[in-house]
């Protein structure tokens, strides 16, 4: 069986994950604007002469995935031939939703089923004998017996997924076919569909992600392609069908806008400036933008929502400390009036995603500080559900190698492929997986190691005691070694911050255990110092970050992303910022 294509020069490739750890055949091509993955409108195969006579007895199986309904074909409405014998098609399926599968439906034949879904995973096994007709078992289930068979007699070229004209490719992913010249018993097919059984046969989930957040959002998803990596990362981890990204530049993201007035602006929420409970705030400008731009949708891309992500923190840095009360509230305000865009969405079933705030070279110390901590007081506030997917960001260089206010193309895309397993893992606890419905232990669930417990070993030195997440030792690269990034407040609090003492070097003591060293001596006693990893806007840089050894942990058998996408997925996790302080200890 080889690639056709009715312009010639087809390609096709592998796919890993298209129906649960198996994957498919097709070629994806990445055509911007449409749901991803945009599979080729002229790729299909052909398998050479082959019976499909009435006067012959043959068996043939046919299992095929469906991302998403024809684009960009020219002809998006017609109905995809599956398989074709000759010129005459065998087996269609409308483009439209409930759609129909038919036997030649030229010719009038049989229809399998009439509740064909948008996207989907389905196995068909037909049975010609010679003076009796066809049988057609769907998914397992017998749906055509002794149906009339119209096709000529003789053997003619099989095509599949492809209806032989131009732009004439199914757009479908092939998983298996299986001929026999022979027709196979009832015992025969039933084993036949038992094994077809293990694809994940039925209708099939695609993961989609409703984005907001300011420039470095339009980056992460427009200018640098991270957020199709990442959420293509997502549905791997899924074994979801396709991809999608609810954004634009100027309606979910709005570059410069905070969530609501500020040092820069912004409208998501109209904050009346009356001193109101944010609870009671309606939508901006911005925020009715973003509400236009969802309602704009149609109803089976809005019901694919999977999650609120928010690549969203910079000009909301530049607020104060004091404002966190505030700017707490109002986000809780704009994620609950976003889920109710949503028709039927809860908290439970669409989930709220985040990053740890940036580093923004306009924000503030204790701006930045307040939207870490609004981000892990959230995430364990009951109800509200809430993922911090990007525990790290401050292991990042400015755009360009200059540009403060924005995180550098590479650092977007490798924050992208950090948070997929994350993200992940948040949809399958909100009931949002596909054809894998649990992720195996020994994979990232937390986005890293995490600190959980400093001791003050004396007063320049620290010791501290890291959780792992999926890895299980720890790494010193680039400026680790000089204690990048590790900072204490020796007295004084993030509302009032007392004197800053740096780290001048870190070393490893065993797999869950830091040395750090501090340039001054601490005068405050223990519980009066706090240890920030790092503090405020501070930027620890790229490749300068303690990180765990998860590109060298054995992964769990049919759970190496590196194979399946690329060795850029061998990465290591990056120690987690400090959300909240931590109080120094004199206990080990």
């Amino acid at each position: 069986m080889l690639p056709y294509a009715y312009a010639g020069g087809a390609v096709a490739s592998a796919m890993p994950r298209v129906s649960g750890l198996l994957g498919g055949i097709g070629y994806n091509a990445a055509t911007p604007g449409f749901l991803q993955p945009a599979l080729s409108p002229d790729l299909g195969f052909q398998a050479g002469a082959v019976e499909f006579g009435p006067d012959t007895a043959w068996s043939r199986l046919l299992v095929w995935s469906r991302p998403n309904l024809r684009q960009d074909s020219g002809r998006d409405g017609a109905a995809i031939v599956l398989l074709q014998s000759g010129s005459m098609p065998v087996l269609s399926a409308s483009s439209t939703v409930p759609g129909t599968l038919a036997l030649w439906p030229g010719a009038g034949g049989p229809v399998l089923t009439s509740a064909l879904e948008r996207r989907h995973t389905h196995a068909v096994l037909l049975r010609n004998t010679p003076g009796i007709g066809v049988d057609a078992w769907l998914d397992g289930t017998r749906v055509a017996t002794g149906a009339a068979n119209p096709l000529p007699a003789g053997a003619a070229m099989m095509t599949l997924l492809h209806d032989g004209t131009p732009n004439g490719g199914a757009q479908c992913w092939l998983n298996e076919c299986v001929t026999w010249e022979r027709a196979l018993s009832d015992a025969e097919a039933a084993a036949v569909m038992q094994y077809a059984g293990r694809w994940a046969l039925g209708p099939r989930k695609g993961v989609s992600l409703i984005v907001n957040g300011q420039s470095n959002a339009i980056n992460f998803v427009e200018n640098d392609g991270a957020a199709s990596l990442m959420v293509q990362g997502i549905a791997w981890h899924l074994g979801a069908l396709a991809w999608n990204l609810l954004a634009s530049s100027t309606q979910t993201m709005v570059a410069s806008h905070g969530l609501y007035a500020g040092l820069y602006g912004g409208s998501f929420l109209n904050d009346p400036g009356d001193g109101s409970d944010p609870s009671t705030w309606a939508l901006g400008a911005d925020g009715l933008s973003d509400q236009a731009f969802l309602a704009a949708q149609t109803a089976a891309d809005l019901a694919d929502a999977d999650a609120i992500f928010w690549f969203w923190s910079e000009s909301d840095s530049a607020r104060a400390y004091a404002e966190k009360a505030t700017y707490k509230s109002a986000v809780q305000r704009f994620v609950a009036l976003e889920r109710a865009m949503v028709p039927g969405a809860t908290a439970a079933s669409l989930p709220h995603l985040w990053w740890n705030a940036m580093p923004f070279g306009l924000g503030t110390d204790g701006g930045t500080q307040m939207i870490r901590e609004t981000v892990q007081e959230l995430s364990t506030l009951a109800g509200y559900d809430l993922t911090c997917v990007m525990p790290m960001t401050a292991d990042s260089n400015p755009r360009g190698g200059t540009d403060g206010s924005h995180l550098d193309s590479i650092d977007n895309v490798r924050l992208g492929r950090l948070a997929a397993p994350v993200a992940a893992q948040a949809l399958l606890t909100a009931g949002r997986g596909d054809s894998i419905t649990a992720l195996p232990s020994g994979l990232p669930q937390r986005g890293g190691p995490a600190i959980t417990h400093v001791y003050r070993e004396s007063d320049t030195i620290l010791v501290v005691t890291v959780q792992h997440d999926a890895g299980d030792d720890l790494k010193l690269p680039g400026l680790a070694p000089q204690g990048a990034g590790f900072v204490v407040m020796d007295g004084g609090s993030v509302a009032s911050p007392g004197r800053l003492v740096t780290a001048v070097a870190c070393s490893r003591i065993d797999p869950t255990h830091l040395q750090i060293t501090l340039a001054q001596p601490l005068v405050n006693p223990s519980n009066g110092c706090l240890l920030f990893y790092p503090w405020g806007i501070g930027r620890i840089g790229r490749g300068n970050a303690v990180t765990d050894n998860w590109s060298d942990v054995v992964k769990p058998a049919g759970w190496d992303i590196a194979a399946d996408l690329g060795s850029a997925w061998l990465i290591d996790f990056p120690l987690a910022a400090t959300t909240q302080p931590v109080v120094l200890s004199d206990t080990p």
